[in-house]
């Protein structure tokens, strides 16, 4: 008998007959025997309806009550699968995060989650019950609500997953496994038997929409088995393994682009350590989100010191900016028009080479690099908007990743 904690996304539960499916996989675990917890979303688009909602009394702002209205989806779905298990003769029980509790710290709108209380789990099991859980969701130790962040569930299935010590937690999406690239962009895009934790976490962070990114770090943390599959389909997915495990080695595990992201120059600031430190304190304190960082400092003593941000953030960028007194810089440039491609794989600090074939590709399409960025395990490069899309299916045939190598 195992463990096994079952996660189900927005489009697996996105309507009844949706859900009657997905009761029917939840049963065959449990007619194998095993002891099961399930992990939902709200049905598909519901979120997104309740954000508005929100979004229409109060803007961005994230507060306690602004959670209560969104993470609502949950708490429907959560009894609704409940009453389907019951259908087919499978006793189980919906748990809202309060009801376990799932405690998370008070950030509201991306709360961490800090504790889970198994005991109600366990208790479940005990009576031969399936406890379907609503995800997403949290609460404060003052008995506030919380979100966690879009994709929340995903997080919520794989903490679950490490307090309980389950055998596996198997994230059912729309999808069969993670892919070498977007497949909707790249149509030779091959499926990942297995990818490591820290290649996940960096696709994940650089775009790739099949994990949360947090759920990534929380299974890396307490090395919990996590298997991605399709709720559609009946074929293998991709595993998440420490790279000890690995059974195959490629050099570049991944490719992934988002368009999301808008590159900020600040020309002529002053060439001080506390000036950057200023600018970058001000953004910090009005809650911008800065990922790519260049510094071209000119014969003058001044720099231009460019950085990148979420298209949404520019409006406050450019008010914090302004209402700053203490920063001077000559003037403000945006470019909304650019996209981050992003190379992944673990091989990236061993093996020579990888990339100097990324920029030779580039170069060879004629495709300017506005920004570089590199880590242990990443490439990083900043490029028009238009070229993005070719760039991505050209360097994942100069890696080699069109093949069938891996299913």
């Amino acid at each position: 008998m195992a463990r096994i904690v079952q996660k189900f996304g927005g489009t697996s539960v996105a309507d009844i007959a949706r859900l009657e499916h997905v009761s029917l996989k939840v049963k065959r675990e449990v007619d194998a025997g095993h002891q099961v917890a399930v992990v939902v979303s709200a049905m598909a688009g519901v979120t997104n309806q309740l954000v508005g909602y929100a979004q229409s009394l109060v803007g961005a702002a994230k507060s306690p009550e602004y959670d209560v209205v969104v993470a609502a989806g949950e708490q429907v779905t959560s009894g609704l699968l409940a009453l389907a298990l019951s259908q087919i003769g499978v006793p189980a029980r919906s748990l809202l995060a309060w009801q376990l509790p799932i405690l998370t710290n008070v950030d509201h709108g991306c709360a961490r989650i800090e504790e889970i209380d198994p005991q109600q789990l366990e208790e479940c099991w005990l009576r031969g019950v399936v406890p379907i859980i609503a995800g997403f969701q949290g609460l404060t130790k003052q008995g506030r609500l919380t979100t966690l962040g879009r994709g929340g569930s995903d997080t919520t299935a794989v903490a679950i997953a490490a307090a309980v010590n389950a055998d596996r937690c198997d994230i059912y999406t729309d999808v069969t496994g993670v892919y070498t690239a977007d497949p909707r962009i790249v149509p030779k895009a091959q499926k990942l038997k297995e990818i490591t934790y820290e290649e996940m976490f960096e696709l994940a962070a650089q775009g790739a929409k099949v994990l949360q990114t947090r759920s990534v770090e929380t299974a890396m943390n307490h090395q919990v088995h996590v298997r991605v599959l399709s709720s559609f389909h009946e074929e293998p997915g991709t595993e998440i393994v420490p790279e000890k495990r690995l059974t195959d080695f490629i050099h570049v595990s991944g490719i992934t682009h988002r368009g999301d992201e808008a590159r900020i120059t600040l020309k002529n600031v002053q060439n001080e350590t506390q000036a950057v430190a200023d600018v970058f304190e001000t953004l910090a304190n009005a809650d911008v989100h800065i990922d790519m960082i260049v510094q071209n400092v000119s014969l003058d003593d001044c720099t231009d010191l460019t950085f990148t941000t979420p298209k949404g953030e520019i409006p406050r960028v450019v008010r914090a900016l302004q209402e700053k007194n203490k920063i001077s810089y000559d003037d403000l440039i945006i470019d909304p028009n650019v996209a981050k491609i992003t190379v992944v794989g673990v091989e990236l600090q061993r093996r020579l080479g990888i990339a100097s074939l990324m920029f030779k590709t580039l170069a060879g399409m004629n495709i300017p690099l506005q920004v570089i960025s590199c880590s242990a395990i990443k490439i990083s490069v900043l490029v028009d908007e238009s070229a993005a899309e070719e760039a991505v299916r050209a360097l994942h045939s100069a890696y080699g990743l069109d093949k069938e190598f891996m299913i």
